[in-house]
């Protein structure tokens, strides 16, 4: 675990943090450009590191694929060509479902395997579940990283008001399966309970869901809970390693009015589990014309009707472009102060864009823009 800067000043460069990790875990909510800035810094980490680099996403959404131009289906690993040649960075999107089958498989015998995939109960749990998504990915991520076929691997987690979902699936997963309900169901050892609240409850259960689906409902509980165990077991293990020091948390975000306070309760939920805040991206902050001190000061002299070489009619044409641009400046500096102050020790800016990176090359510069360099 990396230590807490107090003064809050970014330290080094995206970049720098970046290559020195296995693991980069991307969040923010939606809407913010968080598979963008995960897609653009995977083709820089391409560039600047010499073994294979994996972009994951975990959003249900196709945009990675978009992104990169390329097909990606059914959790394989797609080399992604630049600039027409093969590369080594790699792209993968979560199938959910075959994540779930593939945890299964490896904890349960193909007998026992065989019969929860055949349980209709079974693919909606995996396919609905509140937590399945994150739950599925660390999973995919377990086997990758097993794998050992990449140096650095950055996960964008899917949109979320809470970013720590991802972290705390495997808890979540544990407690579900682990309710007093379902123990009671499966009678805690496998078997339904036999007693009469337990047949009061099934007979009811008949009645309002049909015998048959009652049946699947306890059969698949009951198959569960000798295959749980080892898949939060495994899972754990992986959200455990975000504690260490070969993983690193990004933030993306936009420029609000309660940024600071924002990514200060993150930083600080971060810490309650162990877990570092190092890295945040900022996207749609004011152009650095903007926060130029030359731009102000010419906005200030139109509208103040300084005498000037322009005609008094073309002046009073510019007074609105130019009150428009004092608005932008002072947006511009508040932004810049609340940027200086952000818990993290590297901190990237993107400019408010009229169009985002369309292409491999635009995201590539866009990548590289935000690698940046040892400060």
């Amino acid at each position: 675990m990396s230590s807490r800067r107090t003064d809050r000043t970014p330290s080094v460069s995206v970049g720098k943090i970046i290559s020195e990790k296995s693991v980069v875990v991307v969040a923010g909510s939606g809407g913010v450009g968080k598979t963008t800035v995960s897609a653009s810094l995977g083709l820089a980490a391409s560039r600047h590191i010499s073994g294979n680099v994996l972009v994951l996403t975990i959003d249900p959404a196709r945009r990675l694929a978009s992104a990169l131009g390329i097909g990606i289906d059914g959790n394989e690993a797609v080399q992604v060509p630049i600039d027409g040649t093969p590369s080594n960075l790699y792209a993968a999107m979560l199938d959910p479902g075959l994540a779930w089958d593939a945890m299964v498989r490896a904890e349960a015998s193909p007998e026992v395997a065989e019969r929860i995939f055949a349980n209709p109960v079974y693919r909606k749990i995996a396919d609905t579940f509140v937590h399945g998504n994150d739950y599925a990915a660390l999973g995919w991520l377990e086997e990758a990283m097993a794998s050992n076929a990449y140096d650095l691997i950055i996960v964008d987690t899917p949109p979320s008001q809470n970013a720590l979902d991802f972290f705390d699936a495997p808890e979540r997963v544990a407690e579900f399966f682990g309710s007093p309900l379902l123990s009671w169901l499966t009678g805690g050892d496998g078997s339904f309970v036999g007693g009469a609240a337990a047949k009061t409850f099934g007979s009811l259960a008949d009645r309002l869901l049909g015998s048959e689906f009652f049946a699947d409902v306890v059969e698949f509980f009951t198959l569960m809970t000798a295959v749980v165990p080892g898949m939060v077991q495994r899972t754990s293990s992986v959200a455990a390693k975000f504690a260490g020091s070969d993983a690193a948390f990004l933030a993306v975000a936009s420029p609000s009015n309660d940024l600071e306070q924002r990514l200060s309760r993150l930083a600080g939920s971060l810490e309650e589990r162990d877990l570092t805040f190092d890295a945040v991206v900022i996207n749609g902050v004011e152009p650095d014309v903007f926060a130029n001190a030359k731009t102000k000061d010419v906005a200030e002299r139109v509208i103040a009707g300084e005498s000037s070489p322009l005609a008094k009619r073309t002046t009073e044409l510019l007074a609105p472009g130019a009150e428009y641009v004092l608005e932008r400046c002072a947006v511009a500096i508040a932004q810049r102060h609340a940027i200086e102050r952000l818990p993290a020790d590297a901190v990237a800016t993107i400019p408010r864009l009229v169009h985002s990176p369309a292409t491999t090359g635009a995201l590539l510069a866009l990548g590289l823009e935000l690698w940046g360099e040892d400060l």
